[in-house]
């Protein structure tokens, strides 16, 4: 059965149908799913970030501590 203009709305928020949700188009599920992945994926790349991060040693990647500029420079 449809729902009239001035019944209430079926959301349960208490409004008319057409205050409410009469104008709204739903969101394709498609289109959530594929959200949904793009989060997953960047979380993925979030961690694999801090751990490549939270491992870095500067020393063995060829650099030396300068203690003038107090900062890393790359080993003679």
């Amino acid at each position: 059965m449809k729902t009239g203009r001035n019944a209430p709305c079926p959301c349960g928020s208490g409004r008319k149908y057409k205050h409410c949700c009469m104008g709204r188009k739903s969101t394709p599920m498609g289109y959530k799913l594929l959200l949904a992945g793009l989060l997953v994926v960047m979380a993925a790349a979030l961690v694999m970030l801090v751990h490549s991060v939270r491992d870095y040693e500067p020393g063995a990647s060829g650099q030396v501590w300068s203690e003038d500029h107090q900062h890393w420079h790359d080993a003679p």
